[in-house]
Formats: C-alpha cells, sequence, structure tokens
C-alpha cells in the first residue's frame, strides 16, 4: 500500500501513538493517542517491580517508526518496619536443657532506605525464665517447661525501640508451643473401690468399669488394662477397663479382691488399684418366700395337690427339692410344691421340713 501525504501538515494530522500490548510491562499504563501523555493505570511499587520496559508505536505503521521506553523506579520510605513473623514462633519439647538458645528476633525493613537501630525488651515481665539480647534479639530459656505444669503455649509480650527515635516503638507477642513427651505416667481414679453384685448376675455381665488418667495429652495417653491376680470368675477387656462376669456366681461365694494394673503404652510406668467385690444373697429373686407361711395341706388330698409356690416363672432357672421322706415334688419351671402320698392328720407329722435349691439352666450352678 502505498501512503501518499501532498505536505507535512497533513502527515502531522494523521500521526497517532500507540503502545506497542506485546509487552507485558505496558499493561500498567496508558497512553493518549493524541498527545503521546503516558500515564500509570495502576499504583507502581518499588518493591514489586523496579523498572518498566516497552515501546510506543507512531502510527501509520507505514512510517515503521517506534520509540523505546525505560521508566525506573525510586524507592521512597512508604514501608512500615515489622517483626518478621517467622521470628516470632517457635516450637519447643518439653523437659528442655538449658540455657536453650531458642532463635532471634528479627525486623524487616522492605525499603531499606535508613539505618534503622532497635534494641529489644521483654514487656512487663520481670521472670528469669526467659531473656532477649537488647542488641541481637537472641532469645535464651533459663528454665525446663512442663507442658502439663506450664500449659501448651507461653506468650510474652516483645518491645522493638529505635534508639534514634525512642517514639518509634514496635510490639509484638512471642509465641512459644511447648510439645509434649510422654512423661506421666497413668493414675487410678482411687486407690481402691468398693462395689456390689448379685449372685444371680449372668456370666458376660459388665460388673465395673475402672478408669486411669494421664497428664499428657491423649495421643500421649493410651491406657492398657490386666488383672494382677488369677480369677476364674472375671475378665478385664485391656483398652477399656470393662469388668465382666467370666461365668455364673457359685453359691459358696461371698466376696472377691482383684488387683487391677494399667500401663501407659510407650513409657515404663504403670499404676494399681483394688477393687472389694462382695455378693449379694438376693434370695428374693429366685422365691417369692412370703408364700412360704401358705405352704399347707389338707389331709385326705389325693397326689398331685398344689400346696404352695415359691418360686417365680422364670426360663433360666430350675427349681430341685431335696426331700428325705420323698413325701413332696416340685415343679422345676416356677417352685410349684405338690404331694407325692395321701396325708392323714392322726398318724402323720403336722410340719415338713424340705430344701429347695435354685440352679441357673445354663450353667447348672
Amino acid at each position: 500500500m502505498l501512503l501518499l501525504i501532498n505536505n507535512s501538515s497533513q502527515l502531522i494530522d494523521q500521526i497517532q501513538f500507540k503502545l506497542n500490548n506485546n509487552n507485558n510491562d505496558a499493561q500498567s499504563f496508558l497512553l493518549n493517542s493524541q498527545t503521546g501523555l503516558l500515564t500509570s493505570n495502576s499504583r507502581l511499587d518499588y518493591e514489586k517491580k523496579i523498572f518498566y520496559s516497552f515501546s510506543i508505536l507512531l502510527e501509520p505503521y507505514e512510517l515503521n517508526c517506534s520509540i523505546s521506553i525505560l521508566i525506573k523506579l525510586i524507592n521512597i520510605n512508604d514501608n512500615p518496619i515489622i517483626f518478621d513473623r517467622n521470628s516470632l514462633v517457635y516450637n519447643i519439647t518439653e523437659n528442655n536443657l538449658i540455657p536453650l538458645y531458642i532463635g532471634r528476633i528479627n525486623l524487616i525493613d522492605i525499603d531499606q532506605l535508613f539505618l534503622s537501630d532497635y534494641q529489644f525488651y521483654l514487656r512487663n515481665f520481670s521472670s528469669s525464665q526467659i531473656s532477649i539480647d537488647q542488641t541481637t534479639g537472641s532469645i535464651l530459656l533459663y528454665e525446663k517447661l512442663d507442658r502439663e505444669y506450664h500449659g501448651p503455649e507461653l506468650h510474652y509480650e516483645i518491645l522493638a525501640v529505635d534508639i534514634n527515635n525512642k517514639e518509634n516503638n514496635l510490639t509484638n507477642q512471642l509465641i512459644i508451643y511447648i510439645n509434649d513427651m510422654n512423661d506421666n505416667g497413668p493414675k487410678f481414679d482411687q486407690d481402691y473401690y468398693y462395689i456390689n453384685i448379685s449372685k444371680t448376675l449372668r456370666s458376660n455381665s459388665i460388673v465395673f468399669q475402672v478408669n486411669a488418667t494421664s497428664d499428657d495429652p491423649v495421643m500421649n495417653g493410651n491406657m492398657s488394662y490386666y488383672l494382677i491376680n488369677s480369677s476364674d470368675y472375671f475378665t478385664i477387656e485391656e483398652k477399656t477397663g470393662i469388668i465382666r462376669l467370666k461365668k455364673s456366681l457359685s453359691s459358696i461365694e461371698r466376696n472377691f479382691t482383684l488387683n487391677i494394673e494399667v500401663i501407659e503404652d510407650g513409657i515404663n510406668l504403670t499404676n494399681q488399684t483394688n477393687i472389694f467385690i462382695s455378693i449379694i444373697n438376693d434370695d428374693n429373686v429366685y422365691f417369692n418366700l412370703d408364700n412360704r407361711k401358705n405352704c399347707f395341706i389338707e389331709e385326705n388330698q389325693s397326689i398331685g395337690t398344689k400346696i404352695c409356690t415359691i418360686g417365680r416363672n422364670s426360663n433360666d432357672f430350675i427349681y430341685e427339692l431335696i426331700d428325705k421322706m420323698n413325701d413332696f415334688q416340685i415343679n422345676e419351671h416356677n417352685g410349684t410344691i405338690i404331694n407325692k402320698k395321701i396325708f392323714d392328720y392322726e398318724n402323720d407329722p403336722h410340719e415338713y421340713n424340705v430344701t429347695i435349691i435354685v440352679r441357673d439352666r445354663e450353667n447348672q450352678v
């Protein structure tokens, strides 16, 4: 294409300015196409970008004319001096060696235009537990930390004072997180326990549950429970401390003493407790003893006459009658007593003593 211009004034009227947007730096500026006035379209920050380089083209393009622009930013003191956050937070495992160098307080001056000279202090804190070097900001710990005593974290207020401008002070929090060690043994809630259980308790029933705790957090407080003295009647669940009845209790048993040990996983620390178990003779579960007063039969009654019922209907129990004279028998399901002979008031005794035993249908005890 051939561009024909009759005189210079016509050429000047057609010339326009245009940014070469092929360069990313040009995106930060605006250009007036008529006057060539160049302005920024966003805040230019020295800390993010020091210089910008792009070109300006003249239209019509047939003039084949462009100019390179290099803009250098001048740094100004527009950012405050701040604490380096990474120098304010530390993790320390309890039972640390002393003295212990923790780290160093640092300040960040993004602009770095002036020489700053700060001194560091612990504000409102006079304990000998910790110190900060005024000049270097170095932190020294002089006390062993115990997470169970001091808690999971400690906070200190830090003061940084500009010695060239006493009014230019900075404050922030120094935080020390205390990591736990598994250094506390388990403890039972009580040194011993007294409990009562029924002699009618079924096998596998829960008798009791012991519980031990540790001053260490849960992640370091896993317990295992063991029955130290062997027992034919009781078992303990290792992880829960639940004590169960292994089998039905014998009628001759009166009490038990269980010795329980707890071990905290990962450390060789233990604790023990005793459980004193008393067996309650609750015959009322088996018998309706009030009916004993109504156990009588008139003379000359036929064999199989109901005399009285002193048991209770249950599928769990079997009633057995011990009668040396063999004059009576019992319904094994409910304890109903009947006669096996015809009684005569003038010839037979007026009172009879028999023994009734209740057995567990499953375990026959």
